[in-house]
């Protein structure tokens, strides 16, 4: 069968012929539907070998892909619960099921599937859904039925991380409080829709480009800022002073990581999801007194769970561009100049 994979780091992706995987005892074999494209790709295809925190954590050649859904094509030895045509939607992140996180149901950092800084998932260091075929074990799947892969494979990663971070926040927003997202990208668009439906408190969004501005206020923001030297003080004038109880960086640079120091609250909470990387100091006079900063990894099964009820409710905006299968080069170069209208998602049909 045809995939599209990493063959080695620091040079673009490319298709090979390699063969079609059969299911195990407990795993299913998935026809791929649908396939979300994410920046973290191009994190990994431009990563230099031994270099943080791809390279240095994972090894390569492997196929891309951490946004998939499809339709079972063939049930592994024990499977129940699926039945052959159903579709699926999968979760990209393995787990062991017996380390100390497992048990705790904290999966997204287990153990046995920790490489530095990440976890192996699918689509990066396990073989991914830009191919024809997957597998995947049973107890990472969430059934959609009949729903439309394509709305769902961009909550795969997107959604349900953007769900997860928003978690860690929301017991601090109570009605008066206020939240913002650092970043309205693919995760940050999700991070606004959750925030509004989870919370009572005042959103508002920062990003370097205009009409990603106007989507957050589509999406409930109360006030936008253009990302830039002035956006720290233009939203500590817009909440008198106070800072912002909740604040979720999905861009990790040190520009934005600076904005997060100079906007936070005593008792508020920094929450860094993006990878660009970036650093700050956290100490006296850096961050305010009391409030909290973390770095969020991930999602658990009960967060696709979740997620993937909210989608079926209809309760979701997934803005999709698509793209077919012999198309993926051009999806990625759309991708990384900024031109795409919505995610990017390889259509199999």
């Amino acid at each position: 069968m045809k995939a599209f994979r990493l063959v080695e780091y620091g040079k673009p992706g490319q298709y090979c012929e390699v063969p079609k995987p059969s299911p195990k005892a407990g795993e299913v074999l998935i026809r791929m539907k649908a396939a979300g494209l994410c920046r973290s790709d191009l994190d990994m295809v431009d990563s230099l070998p031994g270099s943080d925190p791809y390279a240095s954590a994972v090894d390569a050649p492997y196929t891309l892909g951490h946004e998939n859904a499809g339709v079972i094509a063939e049930l592994g030895e024990g499977v129940t619960g699926l039945k052959i045509g159903e579709g699926v939607a999968v979760r990209h992140m393995p787990h062991c099921s017996y380390c100390e996180f497992c048990i705790r149901g904290v999966e997204q950092h287990c153990e046995t599937y920790q490489r530095g800084a990440i976890e192996i998932t699918r689509g990066t260091g396990w073989d991914g859904g830009l191919a024809e075929f997957m597998i995947c074990p049973r107890d990472q799947l969430v059934s959609i039925g009949d729903h439309d892969p394509l709305m769902y494979a961009p909550l795969m990663d997107a959604g349900v991380t953007a769900y997860h971070a928003v978690g860690t926040v929301k017991d601090r927003l109570r009605p008066g409080t206020s939240a913002i997202v650092l970043g309205v990208g693919g995760l940050g668009s999700y991070a606004l829709q959750f925030l509004k439906l989870q919370t009572q408190a005042t959103l508002y969004a920062v990003d370097v480009n205009e009409a990603r501005l106007q989507v957050a206020k589509e999406l409930g923001a109360a006030k936008t800022f253009l990302a830039g030297p002035k956006a720290a003080q233009e939203i500590l004038d817009t909440t008198n002073g106070k800072g912002v109880d909740g604040i979720l960086d999905f861009v990790g640079s040190n520009e934005s990581l600076d904005v997060a120091m100079k906007i936070s609250r005593p008792q508020g909470r920094v929450v860094l999801v993006g990878m660009e990387m970036g650093s700050v100091p956290v100490g006296w006079n850096k961050i305010a007194t009391s409030c909290e900063f973390a770095i969020s990894l991930g999602s658990t099964r009960r967060d696709l769970e979740e997620v993937c009820l909210l989608a079926s409710q209809g309760k979701l905006r997934t803005d999709v561009q698509r793209f077919p299968f012999d198309k993926i080069p051009e999806a990625y170069d759309a991708l990384r100049k900024g031109t795409l209208t919505g995610r990017a998602v390889i259509s199999f049909d």
